[in-house]
């Protein structure tokens, strides 16, 4: 029941994110929240949860209907970008943030933030920078 009830947001929704976000929910987290502002380009599909069907869609939107799809699980998808006037909207209610942005602008907002929200965050990444 903690699992189910403990709000997650993930930023990004790529290789990190929609990964990261099928694993949580796999596991019981039941309050997922998605922020990413891309689509589905053909070159995510070896590393990200996307089907050549989803080209062209926003990740936020598909990682949240494909969870529902598989196991019930709603996810909010937030397919916006993330910037220093709207990070406080998007992080809401979180109990945890966890970074998986692919640049450091967002990276250093999602910083910025939760340091003086004294708010939990990990930051994951695959690549340098």
């Amino acid at each position: 029941r903690k699992l189910r009830e403990f709000p997650v947001t993930i930023c990004g929704a790529g290789a990190v994110g929609s990964n990261l976000a099928e694993t949580l929910a796999r596991q019981g987290f039941g309050k997922l929240t998605v922020i990413d502002r891309d689509r589905v380009e053909e070159q995510n599909l070896s590393t990200q949860t996307f089907y050549k069907s989803d080209i062209g869609a926003q990740k936020a939107k598909i990682v949240a209907n494909s969870l529902y799809r598989a196991l019930g699980v709603t996810v909010t998808p937030k397919a916006e970008e993330l910037t220093a006037s709207n990070v406080a909207k998007l992080f809401a209610g979180a109990g945890l943030v966890i970074d998986g942005f692919d640049n450091s602008i967002s990276r250093a907002v999602v910083t910025e933030y939760c340091t003086a929200q004294n708010m939990p965050c990990l930051h994951v990444g695959l690549a340098s920078g």
